[in-house]
């Protein structure tokens, strides 16, 4: 079956252009993780066409669902719906990384390290890597 994934570079910000993270800023946490089959598609089982929705399903089918991929890990920061929320609206790709949209989309899966930066415990980024290579 073929996924389909609108691999877009401006659907979520590709690069990470966005303002410089403010000195109060810190990581809150980091975690990897596969996206793949069930995070391609949302709760009602719609395929979703942006690169973040899938990254914010993942947490919900992590934290919510009990869905994992044996190379899901734990993060402390998206096991609340209000937290995993807002990961579309705060997630870039790292520079470097901004294909990430287009492997998923081709190929169906993707292999990510994450990083939660925020303040006082509240995630304010969320920055994708290619997690191997």
């Amino acid at each position: 079956m073929k996924h389909v994934l609108i691999a877009g570079a401006a659907l979520c910000g590709a690069l990470f252009m966005g303002p410089t993270p403010a000195a109060a800023q810190q990581v809150l946490a980091t975690y990897y993780a596969m996206l793949a089959d069930h995070d391609l598609y949302n709760s009602r089982g719609q395929p979703l066409g942006d690169f973040c929705a899938v990254l914010q399903q993942d947490r919900a089918n992590f934290h919510r669902f009990g869905r994992r991929h044996p190379s899901d890990q734990f993060d402390p920061i998206f096991t609340s719906r209000e937290a995993r929320a807002r990961i579309p609206s705060i997630c870039y790709m790292a520079s470097g990384d901004a294909a990430l949209p287009n492997q998923l989309a081709r190929y169906g899966s993707v292999f990510v390290y994450v990083e939660i930066i925020g303040q006082n415990g509240w995630p304010t980024g969320v920055i994708v890597h290619q997690g191997a290579g």
